[in-house]
């Protein structure tokens, strides 16, 4: 099961990953790797899990294969320490960000985005605040007090939930997977899909 945030981990250390990505096979096709046999030895599919989504010190690594190639231990640690880096990387916890036009990001403390048109922001909590969503952004996972803004174009909310807030939703844009305690305004509510 491949789930966020996953990688492949080449023999001599390099780390594959894409942000858009979080299947092997995609990134195994995307990065148009040899994958005719299992028993494979030319690279390892490793996945880093969020514990708490603001500190990728903490996501549990682990190698996703059946048994581990004999060259495993020699690249493992440099392999865990560049894909903890990338993750931390998307993460933003202060101040203000204009714009994000591509790339994954993950929004907590008290920051704020004003403007997404593409990319994905992967999960928003805390008091963070994003706004401005459009294009064919995606915003999931959003939790605690957070709130989203100015929705529209193609772009999607799903996975709202806790006290959050979703106003502001126009043009084709949609929400989904919305909790119980969830606020949604009345645009966010006429743009609500049912599963």
């Amino acid at each position: 099961m491949c789930n966020f945030f996953s990688a492949l981990v080449l023999k001599n250390g390099d780390v594959l990953s894409h942000w858009a990505l979080d299947s092997h096979t995609d990134l195994v096709t995307y990065f148009q790797l040899p994958d005719t046999t299992a028993h494979h030895q030319h690279f390892a599919k490793v996945e880093l899990t969020p514990v708490d989504w603001l500190d990728a010190a903490t996501w549990k690594f682990r190698l996703d294969e059946q048994t581990a190639p004999g060259w495993w231990d020699d690249v493992k640690g440099q392999a865990e320490s560049t894909l903890r880096a990338r993750a931390q990387a998307m993460v933003i916890k202060t101040g203000h960000k204009q714009l994000i036009v591509d790339g994954c990001w993950i929004i907590g403390g008290d920051a704020t985005v004003r403007d997404v048109r593409s990319g994905w922001i992967r999960r928003i909590q805390d008091s963070a605040r994003v706004s401005d969503v459009g294009g064919s952004a995606q915003v999931s996972g959003v939790w605690d007090s957070a709130q989203v803004s100015n929705v529209g174009d193609s772009a999607q909310v799903s996975g709202v939930r806790g006290s959050a807030r979703v106003s502001g939703v126009w043009d084709s844009a949609q929400v989904s997977d919305v909790g119980p305690n969830v606020v949604l305004d009345a645009s966010a509510k006429a743009h609500l899909v049912q599963p």
